[in-house]
């Protein structure tokens, strides 16, 4: 009777653990918030990637792998329409791959996901 009883305790446990993993593991990410940045841009350059810097409101420097779908026709010219210079900004920032002219990837940075233009 104490085995069938300890049994029973140690079955509980697991289906509280696994149900409370299950429901941690689908509510988790709606309640994640996407990163921001905004500032200004500054400069946009690429090599085997393109890379957007922004200046944030701390004035500090902010590189990211420009992947947002404004970049894209950026990204294919490997050249942003000067008028973008100076425009205040607000960016949506998650991780992005860097490759090689080989599109070998070489590691993971902070890219651009999306730009929202303020001015």
């Amino acid at each position: 009777m104490l085995q069938q009883a300890t049994r029973m305790k140690r079955q509980f446990l697991i289906l509280a653990v696994t149900a409370s993993v299950l429901v941690v593991g689908q509510c988790g990410p709606s309640f994640a918030k996407d990163r921001t940045i905004t500032g200004t841009i500054r400069n946009f350059e690429c090599g085997d990637n393109c890379y957007l810097t922004i200046v944030d409101r701390k004035k500090a420097e902010q590189v990211g792998l420009c992947a947002a779908p404004e970049c894209k026709d950026w990204n294919e010219q490997a050249a942003m329409p000067p008028r973008f210079k100076g425009k205040r900004v607000t960016v949506t920032v998650g991780t992005g791959q860097q490759v090689d002219g080989s599109d070998n990837v070489m590691g993971e940075m902070m890219a651009f996901k999306k730009i929202r233009f303020l001015d």
